[in-house]
């Protein structure tokens, strides 16, 4: 699915009636089901920087009011579920108004993720030891994109073991389908394995992979922290 927009721009009223600066749109996902409680942030490009933030309503409805005139990037984030159009696709809707213009009608129509899931087991819980100058141990998780953008994994809990109950971090990313990526892991402070516990050549691991529609399983990873480097 494609994020298409949809604006229809009012002319600016005499300046003692004109409107409040504003956009309002439905933010929209699979088969055009709206999206409630989605997160969406107007970004003014250029200077001076103006960010503002709303939420879609339970229609899928937002709106921003009061807004300086300028061109905006219209960024969403609605959980797991949904990509980010300005961190995927890049190439967000964009608003641009005039002083009391108004941009109705804006359709933002989100594309499905797939959510890939990341354990690192840490039988030793060395990952949450500090290192020996005071911070905690470096570990680089993440996807690289294919344009060369890399975005970062983040940890969401533990998975439990008999007799270990932190035993493994859990990591969550959510990635576009049909699209070839790059798993990434490294660390410069503990030694890393693969699942089953075997050392990690140049302790790096960088995995092609790719989530194919129709797929109805997601794709999953885990690794093996095996100690302290020296």
């Amino acid at each position: 699915m494609l994020l298409t927009i949809r604006v229809s721009l009012l002319l600016a009223l005499p300046a003692a009636f004109a409107q409040t600066t504003r956009i309002q749109g439905t933010v929209t996902g699979v088969k055009n089901k709206p999206v409630s409680a989605a997160l969406v942030i107007a970004v003014q490009n250029g200077l001076p920087p103006f960010t503002a933030r709303t939420k879609s309503g339970a229609d899928g409805g937002f709106q921003f009011q009061a807004l300086p005139a300028g061109r905006f990037s219209l960024c969403v984030q609605a959980g797991d579920e949904y990509l980010d159009p300005c961190h995927w696709s890049g190439s967000p809707a964009i608003v641009t108004l005039l002083a009391g213009q108004a941009a109705t009608g804006v359709s933002l129509r989100l594309t499905s993720a797939s959510v890939i899931d990341i354990q690192v087991k840490d039988a030793q819980k060395l990952l949450s030891q500090k290192t020996k100058d005071g911070r905690r141990p470096d570990l680089t998780l993440g996807v690289w994109g294919p344009k060369g953008l890399y975005y970062a994994a983040h940890p969401s809990g533990y998975t439990a073991a008999p007799g270990n109950p932190q035993s493994a971090i859990v990591y969550h990313i959510a990635v576009p389908r049909d699209t070839a990526l790059k798993l990434h892991i490294a660390s410069r402070d503990v030694k890393l394995g693969d699942a089953a516990g075997a050392l990690l050549p140049a302790n790096a691991s960088q995995q092609a992979f790719q989530h194919a529609t129709g797929d109805p399983n997601s794709k999953s990873f885990a690794f093996t922290v095996l100690g302290l480097l020296p």
